[in-house]
């Protein structure tokens, strides 16, 4: 429990970032998260569900259309390997002994991630495509100030649901649509703690005692996909996630640093910390436009670009986020493979940008085995300067 809460986001001098978000899959992130009007595997769950129906191999008949397991995601930030150098074996020292014998750790986040997320999309019919998974998300992160190293900010966020999706596909499969229902409970700790207790295994488990939230919400999502034609299948694409099941009058926007009346998936339960960012998963409005142009008569060139975050609402009641900057509004990526186009491909490198950072990342599949990497930027700063935070992330599941 100690060594979560060391890997554990952040500080005033950081920007904060949205729980509800942090279930990204891997594919989508080394694309930019440009997946709005590309979503077509598993990944469509948490970029827009109508993509579940076009996982579907062309002309099988089989009921299942795809299922990976255990489908594992690690992932950590550049600063993962100087934290955990830092403070193993900390017990039996001092705060000040650890930051002057690695004081390249002060004022730079660490960020870890792991996650499990088993899931299949089946067929009930050629036109009613259904998926199924359960998932455990956890992300953790840590900073300690370089001009107030005294007080670390700590976060961690765990999140144990399952996912249900219900879709349409008209015959031409060009036109999907798709609702989905995510129960989740969810156990966060966010605060500012004494850095000195960063070593103290007993005053952090009494933190987490103490001012942890533990809270169950629904998350409801609902998606649209569109393909205008079949030469380069310019497809458009429409979600929102997190449609509103309650609203927090006091949410602290993290784009702003205001408070504001917010709309979303709204968490209920036990809160130790009622103004922590998890205690809402704020409504994601998302539109995406992508085309598939040849290359060679089997290579191909997936172009994407994407809006997220539209703000809908004003100030006083808003579904979602206002004043979310332009930068972290619009994602955009491209995806390179061989095959059909219609098929999910073995093979296939990425790029893309998001939050004004570069993506990259690639799939590989040996039979059953599948190995997805990706590697991208977030902004973790809190002024208009940019502050980038490099982070890798990595998928290992068997696929069928």
């Amino acid at each position: 429990m100690a060594l979560a809460l060391l890997l554990m986001p952040h500080g005033s001098a950081m920007a904060e970032e949205i729980p509800g978000q942090a279930f990204g899959a891997v594919r989508p992130l080394g694309m930019g998260g440009a997946f709005t009007a590309v979503a077509n595997d598993e990944s469509s769950v948490w970029t827009n569900p109508a993509g579940i129906g076009r996982s579907r191999k062309a002309r099988t008949r089989g009921v299942l259309s795809l299922s990976k397991f255990p489908n594992l995601m690690i992932g950590a930030n550049g600063n993962t390997r100087e934290f955990y150098q830092a403070f193993s074996g900390a017990q039996d020292k001092s705060i000040a002994s650890v930051l002057s014998s690695a004081g390249t750790i002060t004022g730079k986040p660490l960020w870890a991630r792991g996650a499990l997320f088993p899931v299949s999309l089946f067929d009930f019919g050629r036109q009613s495509p259904v998926a199924f998974g359960v998932y455990s998300n956890t992300v953790v992160s840590a900073l300690i100030e370089s001009d107030a190293t005294n007080v670390a900010a700590v976060n961690a966020v765990s999140d144990v649901g399952a996912v249900v999706t219900l879709g349409w596909n008209n015959p031409s499969n060009r036109l999907n649509a798709a609702l989905q229902l995510r129960p989740v409970s969810r156990y966060a700790y966010e605060n500012r703690i004494p850095s000195a207790n960063l070593v103290d295994k007993k005053a952090l488990n009494e933190y987490l005692r103490k001012d942890s939230n533990r809270a169950d919400g629904l998350g409801i999502d609902v998606g649209f996909m569109y393909t205008v034609a079949d030469f380069w299948f310019p497809t458009i694409g429409v979600a929102a996630l997190n449609l509103p099941t309650g609203c927090k009058a006091d949410y602290l926007n993290p784009y702003t640093q205001t408070r504001q009346n917010v709309c979303g998936n709204k968490f209920q339960g036990t809160f130790g910390n009622a103004d922590a960012l998890s205690v809402l998963d704020p409504t994601d409005v998302r539109v995406g436009l992508s085309i598939t142009p040849r290359i060679t008569r089997s290579a191909n060139l997936r172009l994407a670009l994407d809006a997220h975050n539209l703000p809908v609402g004003t100030a006083s009641q808003s579904f979602g986020l206002q004043s979310v900057p332009f930068s972290a509004l619009i994602h955009a990526g491209v995806e390179f493979f061989v095959g059909n186009p219609l098929v999910l491909p073995e093979y296939s490198i990425r790029f893309g940008v998001n939050q004004g950072f570069i993506t990259s990342g690639f799939s590989f599949a040996l039979g059953a085995f599948e190995i997805d990497f990706a590697t991208y930027g977030v902004d973790v700063s809190s002024t208009a300067k940019a502050l980038e935070d490099r982070r890798y992330l990595a998928s290992l599941s068997l696929g069928f």
